[in-house]
């Protein structure tokens, strides 16, 4: 008896989402398996930021890739995914950051990639409620923010339209060969199973090196253009792919809503979803040592997610070895949003057989498929 299904997608978050819409392109019958929402996972939780990151060549590759191809689909995004094109400057506190932001933007031009310096006074007369005597920054305009649920929800309306079929409310047990189990104790057959679980993905597929990184954000009320780009330290991109168990960042987002996105956290091993006031309350001095007018602000709601790492940072995108059939999409960290299209498109051009447009070895489970690997 032949499967239902080409592809089984297990896991609705945006990443999954992309998977299905991607294989339903390359003319795949597709399942869409999910225990709840879509998209209410690690990416209802994510800021949305999109943006090209370099803390290694397959990091840039990929989030480069990925940009590209969600600016060719903003003319079909709906208004409720907030696309927006703010470009983001990143901040020197001193002489030495400045340095460092220099080679990184000469590194960017190199690579095609937009980027100008800022001094101390044009970043002061761009941003005026950053506080004074900042070294400058570095502008990468063509960074963009998106509101990731109905971003999600467009993807996975995209590939259903494709005739891909979407169980809600369907959690995973496991898999079998050719199958993916129920908790039910129904089953969905397929010949490839992907699991795109995030977090939860090393409970289908052990051995995955994923584990969860909690986050907390806060958002403001509505204070229209008080801030004009995204903001965010030099330090943030070494922090986030940094080893250490905690860290805090300046990360200062501007919503269409007029709202502001302060964030960001990482806790590693920390598996209580409420939000941590300690943690929370360092992340908000942060914010304020940069900005200190977010003070008379109002923050409404504050929340947290939990990122999927990996010990190498990059994510985990094709077979797993030690599950024959099975692929994985999982394992982005916070770069999951800004990743999605770019791994939707890798994962299927591999389901299919087909050339990807950038190398996919840096980003292929095996590199983990021996032995255990600490994150």
């Amino acid at each position: 008896m032949s499967p239902d299904f080409d592809v089984a997608v297990v896991g609705a978050g945006i990443v999954g989402a992309s998977c299905a819409w991607e294989c339903a392109r390359a003319g795949q019958k597709v399942a869409l398996i999910e225990p709840g929402l879509t998209g209410g996972g690690a990416t209802a939780a994510n800021m949305g930021q999109l943006v090209v990151e370099d803390g290694s060549d397959a990091e840039f590759q990929l989030t480069r890739y990925s940009l590209r191809l969600w600016s060719a689909l903003e003319p079909e995004l709906p208004a409720a995914a907030e696309f927006d094109r703010v470009g983001s400057i990143w901040i020197a506190s001193d002489e030495a950051e400045m340095r460092a932001l220099e080679r990184q933007q000469q590194s960017y031009v190199r690579r095609g990639l937009p980027a100008r310096m800022m001094d101390a006074s044009s970043l002061a007369a761009t941003e005026p409620n950053l506080r004074p005597n900042l070294a400058g920054g570095m502008l990468t305009p063509d960074d963009l923010v998106i509101y990731p649920p109905p971003a999600c929800d467009f993807l996975v309306d995209r590939a259903r339209a494709l005739g891909a079929r979407v169980f809600r409310g369907r959690a995973a047990k496991g898999f079998e060969r050719s199958a993916v189990r129920l908790v039910d104790g129904s089953a969905v057959t397929a010949k490839v199973i992907v699991n795109a679980a995030g977090t939860a993905s090393p409970a289908l597929s052990p051995g995955v090196p994923v584990r969860p990184r909690k986050g907390q954000l806060a958002i403001t009320d509505r204070y229209p253009r008080w801030i004009h780009h995204q903001l965010v330290e030099m330090g943030y991109v070494e922090l986030a792919s940094s080893g250490t168990a905690e860290s805090i960042s300046f990360n200062l987002q501007p919503r269409r809503t007029g709202q502001l996105l302060i964030g960001s956290s990482r806790q590693l091993g920390n598996a209580d979803p409420r939000v941590d006031l300690v943690f929370l309350r360092a992340m908000l001095d942060r914010a304020l040592d940069f900005a200190p007018g977010l003070a008379r602000l109002s923050v409404i709601r504050t929340w947290t997610g939990f990122r999927p790492a990996t010990p190498d940072h990059l994510p985990l995108i094709g077979p797993w070895p030690r599950q024959d059939g099975v692929f994985l999409a999982t394992g982005h960290d916070g770069l999951g949003v800004t990743m999605a299209l770019a791994t939707g498109r890798l994962l299927a051009d591999q389901v299919v057989g087909r050339a990807s447009e950038i190398p996919v070895a840096p980003y292929l489970p095996a590199r983990f498929a021996q032995g255990d690997h600490a994150i």
